[in-house]
């Protein structure tokens, strides 16, 4: 324990006197964190602009764009007739959805040429969102003005009420892209952060491409490492708390698990960052190439992590890689949180990234000692 405080206290004594590792582990995760709350600062992307194109111009159309524009989602940002005016707009990011009214809508007729909703698949989450808020609201004033309708083919089965339908987002009730992204970007960024700062540290003690010389002058020397390098785990934990707390307390999003249990992930989190950045040293022995690896495997962490783009059906390699990926299992830990889940998810995401310390940390402290041994 003697040789840990040591190596603690004489990482933070050097952090303190060297700038840019001050600035890496104070004000850099800063100015990221505070550079991505600016971003996401709007929580969700409404209203979502719409263009109407109205071809009918009936009382029940004029409605139906009433019912659009009443939407709190929604915008309706033009009404037209002309649909290569509408799909213009969309094209120059004024709208990203189109609501086309055929003529005759609520007419016998109408079945031919069926309401039809049109939105930019570029921008996919906000064009399906338009879309999603749009057909519920013309599904409710067609449904709404049917008993009036008597053209309406089958119009006798509306005569019964139908049974409602309510739908409920586990863990995001606001659809909020600010609450989404922020569970995301915030451990992601610092995951990569803390990486660059561990290989930094243990970086400076190789010498001639080695650690030998290291192996042989310390008396313990995992455990002088583990002192070295636990300054910034324990930066990168308390930067991540203040990003929980940021979303919870200061954004008023809602956590149904334990925060201290997602607190205690990311410190998880981070140690198995730390491993990993020190078995890449360890097996390269050089600090550019493994700052490239920790780029790699931190770098593409949140793509495969399951929670931003979906792995299921995957190639199996991709699904390996995932399983890798300390990142993957933390923010399965997070999220079985934030939904207020059993504690078994936690304790078996948690087993997971323990195994990072043991694995990668073991690995790294073999090598070590067999480069000591050697020299």
């Amino acid at each position: 324990m003697t040789a840990f405080r040591t190596a603690f206290g004489e990482e933070l004594a050097r952090i303190v006197r060297t700038p840019l590792d001050l600035f890496l582990l104070t004000l850099f995760p800063l100015i990221l964190l505070g550079t991505m709350a600016a971003m996401i600062f709007a929580g969700s992307p409404y209203p979502l602009k719409t263009v109407v194109v109205d071809r009918d111009g009936s009382a029940l159309s004029r409605q139906i764009v009433s019912n659009v524009a009443a939407t709190p989602q929604l915008s309706v940002v033009a009404r037209t007739p002309d649909l290569s005016e509408a799909l213009s707009m969309v094209r120059s990011e004024q709208a990203v959805a189109v609501l086309i009214i055929p003529q005759g809508v609520g007419t016998r007729g109408a079945g031919e040429s069926p309401v039809e909703i049109l939105y930019q698949a570029v921008f996919l989450s906000t064009g399906a969102l338009a879309s999603t808020y749009l057909r519920v609201a013309v599904e409710a004033t067609l449904l709404g003005e049917a008993p009036d309708i008597r053209q309406i083919e089958g119009v006798g089965a509306l005569r019964t009420a139908l049974p409602g339908v309510q739908v409920t987002i586990l863990g995001n009730p606001g659809a909020s892209l600010e609450w989404y992204l922020g569970l995301l970007l915030g451990p992601g960024v610092l995951h990569l952060l803390i990486a660059v700062t561990c290989i930094g540290s243990a970086g400076l003690l190789v010498q001639d491409k080695s650690l030998a010389g290291f192996a042989r002058s310390a008396r313990r020397p995992m455990t002088e490492l583990a002192g070295r390098l636990t300054p910034h785990v324990l930066a990168g934990t308390v930067w991540g708390a203040l990003w929980m707390l940021w979303l919870v307390l200061a954004r008023g999003y809602h956590v149904n698990g334990s925060v201290l249990a997602i607190v205690g992930g990311m410190f998880l989190l981070f140690a198995a960052t730390a491993a990993l950045g020190l078995f890449l040293l360890a097996v390269t022995r050089e600090v550019s190439t493994s700052l490239s690896g920790a780029v790699i495997i931190a770098g593409s962490a949140l793509a495969y992590s399951g929670a931003s783009l979906p792995l299921t059906g995957g190639l199996w390699i991709a699904r390996a890689w995932s399983d890798v990926l300390p990142l993957t299992h933390y923010i399965a830990l997070q999220m079985d949180q934030v939904l207020g889940a059993s504690a078994w998810p936690a304790l078996r995401a948690a087993g997971a990234l323990l195994l990072y310390p043991l694995i990668a940390g073991g690995a790294a402290t073999l090598l070590i000692r067999r480069a000591g041994r050697a020299a």
